[in-house]
Order: structure tokens, then sequence, then C-alpha cells
């Protein structure tokens, strides 16, 4: 009995070892994943702007520390993400819901998020459109959200 509960243990020790290693070498160490509180804070900004009379303010939203944003229409590809940031993009698009926000600080990602509602961007260069902080203010008016501003190029 001692021989066989020390080979079943043997055995689970080597596929547990086993499967550390597939994790460890099909890892992605940097992906980013979309932060799902800032997405529905901007959702529910843009929704609630048109009834509350006033712009969405993507600076007094996202609280954190960045300095540009970067529009990215839906259907953006990799490609097109990556060329806007001058590197490799290395968020997951998989389940984005609609158009992407990305922040970021001295040009490196800080966070990003995608806009969950039913409006839709207007008068932003496509697919990719990039805001500074005191820009990125927006009016939305029956579910049409346009920038205050203009975009920076």
């Amino acid at each position: 009995m001692a021989r066989a509960l020390t080979a079943v243990g043997a055995l689970l020790t080597l596929a547990i070892l086993g499967l550390a290693l597939a994790v460890y070498l099909t890892r992605d160490e940097d992906r980013i994943a979309v932060d799902n509180l800032l997405s529905e804070d901007i959702t529910r900004a843009i929704g609630t702007a048109e009834d509350r009379g006033r712009d969405v303010d993507l600076g007094r939203i996202a609280k954190f520390d960045w300095d540009q944003v970067l529009l990215v229409e839906r259907h953006a590809t990799r490609a097109q993400v990556s060329e806007a940031l001058g590197y490799e993009w290395k968020g997951d698009l998989e389940f984005q819901t609609g158009d992407m926000l990305i922040f970021l600080r001295s040009r490196q990602v800080a966070r990003f998020a995608d806009y969950r509602g039913e409006g839709r961007f207007e008068g932003v260069r496509r697919p990719v459109a990039r805001f500074d902080r005191d820009a990125a203010v927006f009016r939305v008016r029956g579910l049409v959200i346009r920038p205050r501003g203009s975009p920076r190029d």
C-alpha cells in the first residue's frame, strides 16, 4: 500500500511540475488587461452627461497620473494601435466592447479602458485620435460624443 501511495504521489508531483512548466513557458508577462472599474466610470459618465448638462472630463474621471489619452476605434488593429503608440501594443483586445481609451504617462501605457455604452464618438481622427489631458473633454448630445476641443495629431 505504501508503494502505491508513493507512486501516486510521485505522479501527482510530476503532473503539477508539468503544469507549472507549461504555464511558465506560455506566459506573456507584458500583457496588460483592461481596467474594468475605469471602463465602468467612463461609460457611466458618458451615459449620464446629457441629463446632467455636463461635459465628460476624462481628467476628472481618471484620477491617476497621465498626460495623454488615445481614443481608439473598436475595430482598430493591433498594428494601428502599435503605430500610434510608437511601440508594440500589448493590451488585450479580445473582449473589447467599444472604443478604447489608452491613457499614457510619458508616452507609456498607464491604463486602458473601453467605452461600453451605446453612444458613438464623432469628430475625431480614425482609427486613433490623441488628446492631451486638458483637452480630453467630451460633449454628449443624443448618443453622439464629440470632443469639446480638437484632438492632438
